[in-house]
């Protein structure tokens, strides 16, 4: 599967749907290879920030990143001041580190010795939050150019592979009980799965021959029956249970 600039992407489901056979974190690290061998994606990292009883500390993160850097973040406690993790707290929209600012020394610091260390990079750091609270992070990082150009592919497509992650860690800790796939109407199947292939509010009424405000309520409406705060969590939630 080869990637076209400014094209939707999609993501092989059988790479997210492997997930969902994994019983330990490290599984997670191949199927962040075979997207990396897809997309020309530096290092993908997913952290658990809820804390849990369930999940110890040491647990709740995964990343390619090399083993050296990831203890040095942590042994830094990084995680504190990292401007992108701050910025994910305080929203629901992937947060683009270009558009970052760094209000301390410390997260200047964090920053620039990232820059040290993945040189011409940046990231796209997306939120992934549940209906009790909870929240998770998933980041990639590309080449800065590349990553402004498909920004909105990225954000899209990533926002999918995070909520698999993010639905696995919640398991583990005990936050999440199975569900039945729900009934979903004709019209609510159709949006999610036009919203899986790439397309957004406009376009998906054009395609279904209904208006905007339409459209807005299937998908609340199917959000609502997923038990999930955001189409993107709908759609992968939605994929998983083989609704669409």
């Amino acid at each position: 599967m080869d990637y076209e600039e400014n094209r939707p992407y999609s993501m092989d489901s059988a790479i997210l749907q492997e997930i969902e056979t994994f019983s330990r974190k490290e599984s997670f690290l191949s199927t962040f290879d075979k997207i990396r061998e897809v997309f020309p994606i530096r290092n993908i990292s997913y952290v658990f920030l809820s804390a849990h009883p369930n999940i110890k500390a040491e647990d709740s993160f995964i990343s390619t990143h090399s083993t050296a850097w990831q203890k040095f973040y942590y042994e830094q406690n990084f995680v504190q001041h990292d401007p992108a993790v701050k910025a994910a707290f305080n929203s629901i929209l992937p947060v683009n580190w270009k558009d970052l600012e760094c209000k301390s020394a410390k997260e200047k610091q964090v920053m620039n010795l990232f820059r040290e260390y993945e040189p011409s990079s940046s990231g796209i750091t997306l939120p992934l939050r549940g209906l009790r609270g909870e929240l998770g992070i998933l980041t990639i990082t590309a080449q800065e150019a590349h990553l402004i150009e498909n920004r909105a592919n990225y954000s899209r497509l990533f926002s999918q592979v995070g909520t698999y992650i993010y639905e696995w860690f919640s398991r583990q800790a005990g936050l999440r009980d199975e569900i039945s796939a729900p009934s979903l109407s004709f019209r609510e199947k159709q949006c999610l799965a036009l919203y899986a292939d790439g397309h957004m509010g406009v376009k998906v009424a054009e395609k279904l021959g209904v208006s905007e405000a339409a459209v807005r309520l299937y998908l609340t409406s199917a959000r609502f029956k997923l038990q999930t705060q955001t189409t993107c969590g709908a759609v992968a939630r939605a994929i998983r249970l083989g609704v669409i």
